[in-house]
C-alpha cells in the first residue's frame, strides 16, 4: 500500500453490498445461484443447455432464466421454439436483444426485420415491438434501468 498521501487518489475504496441469490426450486434444483454481486460470472451454454432441458422447455414455446439482477440491469436467456412470439408490448427501459443461436423476425410500428446468431438489434424505452423465432433461436435480453436511476 503506497504513503499515505502519495499516489493515494488510485486508491478505490471497497464497495459494500449484500449479494443476492436465487435458491434451489423443484423446477431447478442445482442450488443457491448468485444473481447479484460485485461480479457475476455467467456461464451462458451451461444456461443455454439447462432451459433446453427443462420441462418448461417440452412443455411450452418457450423458456428462459434470469441470470443477472440487480437495480440497474437485468440479464435474461430466453429461448424460444421456431414459431414462438413474445407479442408487442411496449419497452419499459433501454435494452439489447443479442442473439445467441438461430433467427427471429424483429418488428415495431415502423420496421419489420430478420436477427440472426451473432447480431443485437438495441432498442430505447417506449418503444412498440415483438418477436418471432423463426427457427428454434436462444438470446439474452439486456434491459438496464439507468436512466431511470438519473433521474
Amino acid at each position: 500500500m503506497p504513503p499515505a498521501g502519495r499516489n493515494s487518489f488510485f486508491m478505490i475504496p471497497e464497495k459494500t453490498m449484500k449479494e443476492k441469490h436465487n435458491e434451489a426450486t423443484f423446477n431447478r434444483p442445482m442450488g443457491d445461484r448468485p444473481i447479484d454481486a460485485r461480479f457475476v460470472k455467467i456461464d451462458v451454454p451451461f444456461y443455454m443447455q439447462t432451459i433446453k432441458h427443462e420441462e418448461a422447455w417440452q412443455k411450452n414455446d418457450r423458456n428462459a432464466i434470469t441470470v443477472f439482477k440487480s437495480d440497474a440491469m437485468c440479464i435474461v436467456l430466453v429461448a424460444m421454439h421456431k414459431q414462438a412470439e413474445l407479442t408487442y408490448h411496449v419497452a419499459e427501459s433501454i435494452a439489447s436483444i443479442q442473439v445467441l443461436e438461430g433467427a427471429m423476425s424483429f418488428r415495431t410500428d415502423g420496421a419489420l426485420f430478420d436477427i440472426k446468431q451473432g447480431e443485437i438489434v438495441a432498442l430505447h424505452d417506449g418503444l412498440n415491438y415483438s418477436l418471432q423465432a423463426n427457427e428454434e433461436a436462444v438470446f439474452l435480453l439486456t434491459i438496464s434501468y439507468l436512466k431511470e436511476k438519473l433521474l
